[in-house]
Formats: structure tokens, C-alpha cells, sequence
């Protein structure tokens, strides 16, 4: 699990240092439109996409606002040392 955490954290420093924001990890126009029949028939995501981003980034140990890892998050998963690189 810590080498899984480490490395997501490594990859998201390395793509908000390359321009990510989260305007950018929103789902595309098909990911996120309704369904017209199936089991979520009427039932989109979009609605409920900034509550889950919200939360994904809380539980992640990143900025809610942002997406951006919390310094104190990177030190805890020994990589204190790409803290400057937010």
C-alpha cells in the first residue's frame, strides 16, 4: 500500500508540475452523460461529480480545493523533498 501511495503521489507532483488542474480530470461529455437505458437509465454522474472529487481528494490526503497533496502527505510517504516542486 505505501509504495502504491508513493507512487501516486510521485505521479501527481510530476503532472501538476506539467500543467494538471482540476478542471482537467473531469470526465469527458460521453463518461459523464446520462444513460438512456440499462440498469442507471437517468442516473448521471455530473450532479455528484464534485461531492465524489471532493472526497477522493480528502481521502487521498490532497487539497480539497486543489487536488493538490498536502505537504504533510508527502512527508509522511517520505517524499518530502517534492514538496517545493507544488
Amino acid at each position: 500500500m505505501d509504495v502504491g501511495r508513493r507512487t501516486i503521489n510521485q505521479l501527481r507532483v510530476f503532472n501538476f508540475r506539467h500543467g494538471l488542474t482540476k478542471e482537467i480530470e473531469a470526465p469527458s461529455v460521453r463518461y459523464g452523460s446520462t444513460p438512456v437505458d440499462g440498469p442507471a437509465k437517468g442516473i448521471g454522474i455530473m450532479p455528484h461529480w464534485e461531492n465524489l472529487r471532493r472526497n477522493y481528494y480528502q481521502q487521498m490526503g490532497w487539497d480539497p480545493e486543489t487536488g493538490r497533496p498536502l505537504p504533510e502527505t508527502l512527508r509522511m510517504l517520505g517524499l518530502g523533498d517534492v514538496v517545493k516542486d507544488l
